[in-house]
C-alpha cells in the first residue's frame, strides 16, 4: 500500500506543477483568445485556378490563359496547354 501512496503523491506533484507552467506560460484559453482575434492569413499568390490537363493548382496571375470571360482556361505551362488542345481536338 505505501507503493500506491507513493504514486499518488508524485502524480499529485506532476499536476501542481504542470499547472504551475501552464500558468506562467500563456495558459490554453489565451492562446486560442489570442488566435481568434488575429486577422486571417492572405495568400501571395491571389487566386488559385486549376489546370485541366494536369490538375495544377497556379495563381491566376502565373497561369497562362486561353479564351476570354466565363470560358476561359487557365494552364500551369505551354506543354500542358498544347497537350490538352491536342486531347481536345483529338
Amino acid at each position: 500500500m505505501a507503493f500506491i501512496g507513493w504514486i499518488v503523491r508524485i502524480l499529485a506533484v506532476l499536476i501542481l506543477v504542470r499547472m504551475v507552467l501552464r500558468l506562467f506560460s500563456g495558459g490554453g484559453t489565451r492562446r486560442a483568445t489570442a488566435r481568434s482575434t488575429r486577422a486571417p492569413a492572405t495568400r501571395e499568390g491571389g487566386r488559385l485556378v486549376r489546370d485541366p490537363h494536369c490538375g495544377t493548382y497556379v495563381p491566376v496571375t502565373k497561369a497562362l490563359r486561353s479564351g476570354n470571360g466565363d470560358s476561359a482556361v487557365y494552364f500551369c505551362s505551354d506543354a500542358c496547354r498544347t497537350a490538352w488542345a491536342t486531347r481536345k481536338a483529338g
